[in-house]
């Protein structure tokens, strides 16, 4: 980076006014790391494996089959893909121009710190960090939690007599979670990169499995009526509500744009790469994901089995109910499982990159032990196993309440939410012109702030409407615990700073994005006037 005298006169005031004993010393650069620097570990078709892995798509879609019976019906589900889709491309878009402007593996956390100016970006900072580790702390989690459920409806389906206790679920996801924490130890993680690439052609292969068979297996298809027009409201909520409550689906299918850029320090070409990676697995997501509601709602025979399935699971009835084998069934589910598990290798890979990253920055529980990497490898082993620990620990939720873990997943959504929406919002008001104009995406003067307007404006509603219980009146079964577990996370970052972070040294960017000279002057004007 490039820094002018006033710059460099900052940061040397910065520098000194953290080694004073007024403040706790965050980790620099050669006490955190050494001669440790980042490696290049992931390909472009990797680290697209690890962004469409943790979504699959066109698999995911169809364990919310149930969810949508009463919400809507099979109309709001398509018709809702669709419009998730056509307003999440804005939000595709804003972020991949971030990503190619400021690249950085604390993705738009980060860019928060980088356009907040000097008097926020302390505070800001901060409090993005936590929303953002915590949103990953929770897609991790659940991420875990997904195959050992699926595995145990396997268990159920191929035993009718067998009942699964909620501890017996809890060993599988520890076993699962250990299973994703060995793929990432050193030698080991040399073969995940084509294991991502093989997963990514896994998903599609699978989802034509299933695609293929019900098309053929099922004798009498559901009527175009019923898959388009034939709206079912049991809510207790209005029509109109109701279709934009029943987003959630297409949300999870259609999000988690910052996965990639976590992998920033890990590519060859990061600028070019990570917007690539975000827009290439969008296409996929989408693309599959309306392939595959309408041979599900078309070859859905009966969907009110689907209230009650098979081990809980709304796939494995439709396969077992159109298929007509439950050899067919049981293969399916068996590659669903495989292909969920690289979600849960996935988030922990991405979640890891990010706790580290902004360990690097001193601001999480840790920084000094947890922004370290291996010599030999450049793999962030520190934060791979505390992240670890961390979802053993909470996933003994599970244990005692399956709503409880569903809570967390709809929080992950507002925390990532809130984290993407700021930079967003940041970029607007200290200028995209500020931002480097060879950067690989470039969307344009007054088309861009067009582009990052209704990215903000559609990310804002849909942080409301995930707040919203699915029905009406509210019981403790169907509230939505998300904002709750929000403002915990809010809480307990509060309390963190009160406690320890407030004495440490301000934000000194050892760890730092590559500026261009237009902002970097911005951020020394920000600097003046603060």
């Amino acid at each position: 980076m490039d820094f002018s005298k006033d710059e460099a006169e900052k940061s040397a005031g910065l520098k000194a006014l953290s080694s004073s004993d007024q403040f706790e010393t965050a980790p620099t650069n050669e006490s955190r790391q050494g001669e440790v620097k980042p490696k290049t570990h992931f390909s472009l078709l990797g680290a697209i494996g690890i962004q469409y892995s943790l979504t699959s798509a066109p698999l995911a879609i169809g364990f919310y089959l149930s969810m949508v019976i009463g919400l809507g019906g099979s109309p709001a589900y398509f018709w809702g893909f669709i419009l998730m889709g056509f307003f999440q491309v804005f939000v595709c878009l804003a972020v991949c121009e971030l990503a190619s402007a400021i690249p950085h593996s604390a993705g738009p956390a980060y860019w928060v710190i980088a356009l907040a100016g000097s008097k926020y970006e302390r505070s800001l900072g901060y409090v993005m960090g936590w929303l953002s580790n915590a949103g990953w702390f929770f897609i991790t989690s659940a991420s875990v939690l997904y195959p050992a459920q699926l595995t145990m409806s396997l268990v159920e389906a191929t035993h009718p007599d067998f009942v699964a206790y909620p501890w017996q679920t809890y060993l599988l996801y520890v076993a699962f979670a250990l299973v994703f924490l060995t793929l990432n130890m050193p030698v080991i993680f040399k073969a995940l990169n084509w294991t991502l690439i093989v997963a990514c052609f896994a998903i599609n292969i699978t989802a034509l499995y299933i695609l293929i068979g019900l098309l053929v297996r099922v004798q009498t298809k559901q009527p175009a009526h019923f898959v388009f027009l034939d709206y079912v409201n049991e809510s207790g909520w209005t029509d109109g509500t109701v279709f934009f409550v029943a987003l959630l689906p297409s949300y999870a299918c259609l999000a988690s744009f910052d996965n990639a850029t976590h992998l920033t320090d890990e590519m060859e070409n990061p600028r070019k790469q990570v917007p690539q990676v975000i827009i290439g697995s969008f296409l996929m997501s989408f693309v599959t994901g309306v392939a595959m509601i309408l041979v599900y709602e078309f070859c859905n025979v009966n969907p009110t089995s689907l209230l009650t399935p098979l081990g809980g699971q709304p796939l494995m009835q439709l396969m077992v109910n159109g298929f007509r084998s439950n050899g067919m069934a049981i293969f399916g589910m068996v590659l669903i499982i495989l292909c969920v598990s690289v979600a849960g290798l996935a988030s922990l890979i991405s979640w890891s990159r990010l706790y580290w990253s902004f360990s690097c920055e001193g601001l999480l529980p840790f920084s000094c032990t947890m922004s370290k990497l291996s010599s030999r490898d450049s793999l962030p082993l520190n934060a791979l196993f505390f992240n670890t620990l961390l979802t053993l620990l909470i996933g003994l939720i599970s244990i005692g309440s399956y709503t409880a873990m569903n809570a967390l997943l709809g929080a992950a959504n507002l925390c990532l939410i809130s984290v993407i929406m700021t930079s967003l919002v940041l970029a607007l008001i200290r200028g995209r012109k500020t931002f480097d104009d060879a950067r690989w995406l470039n969307l344009g003067g007054w088309a861009g702030d067009m582009v990052f307007g209704i990215a903000i404006l559609w990310s804002l509603f849909m942080a409301i409407m995930l707040c919203f219980p699915l029905y009406l009146p509210v019981t403790l079964t169907y509230m939505n615990w998300s904002c709750v577990v929000f403002a915990g996370v809010l809480a307990i970052s509060g309390i963190y700073w009160a406690a320890i972070f407030r004495r440490q040294a301000p934000l000194i960017h050892d760890h730092h994005a590559d500026y261009s000279p237009k902002m970097q002057a911005v951020q020394d004007e920000g600097s003046t006037k603060n």
